[in-house]
């Protein structure tokens, strides 16, 4: 449930504020960092819930996730497409300390580790570094795309990882009704994709 609070909060800021987000995101990024920080030094105070259980993290990730698979046509698309560089670097911020924290106890063996959680962590900091511009504009077009495309992967690892690991029933239907709308709505958006490419083929053989 907070989750899904969070996703109505962050959505409808990317759709009314997502050009101050875009103007003011170094702010906002020095601003979740030292949140991430407070939280993870202070992981006994209720306060930093949403964050040290990822929440937030999650909800970030989620927008970045399902921007992709939207109607091209759809206005929220284009806002959350407007925002997804920054939802991703900050989507990274806000779950630094849940990763850490929950490695903290795995390896004090204080719980069991998650490993489908470490794995997606490992790979989402390749994927945070090159999010930002700088770093980008080094880069080839070609392999800043192929390096990004291992998302797909990140994404199959939270819903597993989420799986095994979530124990509260209504939770864990919501996250899967999520994920399930996620993949609902990717795969009607490449096949519509698919479909067009074929036309646009077909047309270009006809002249």
């Amino acid at each position: 449930m907070i989750a899904l609070i969070l996703l109505l909060i962050l959505g409808l800021g990317a759709y009314f504020f997502g050009s101050t987000i875009r103007k003011k995101a170094v702010f906002i990024y020095s601003a979740i960092l030292l949140i991430a920080i407070l939280a993870f030094y202070f992981r006994d105070v209720s306060l930093f819930f949403f964050i040290n259980q990822g929440f937030l993290g999650f909800s970030f990730l989620y927008l970045v996730m399902i921007a992709g698979a939207l109607n091209k046509k759809s206005k929220m698309r284009k806002k959350l497409l407007g925002v997804r560089k920054e939802y991703s670097i900050l989507g990274f911020l806000s779950i630094l300390p849940h990763a850490l924290g929950k490695l903290l106890l795995g390896l004090t063996g204080e719980i069991n580790i998650a490993w489908f959680g470490i794995a997606t962590f490992i790979i989402m900091i390749p994927l945070f570094i090159t999010s930002f511009s700088y770093i980008r504009k080094k880069m080839t077009a070609k392999s800043w795309k192929k390096l990004q495309s291992f998302a797909y992967l990140v994404y199959l690892l939270i819903m597993v990882h989420l799986i095994i690991n979530y124990t509260q029933f209504i939770g864990l239907v919501i996250y899967l009704a999520l994920f399930m709308t996620y993949i609902i709505l990717k795969l009607i958006y490449e096949i519509k994709r698919y479909k067009q490419k074929k036309s646009n083929l077909k047309t270009i053989k006809e002249d």
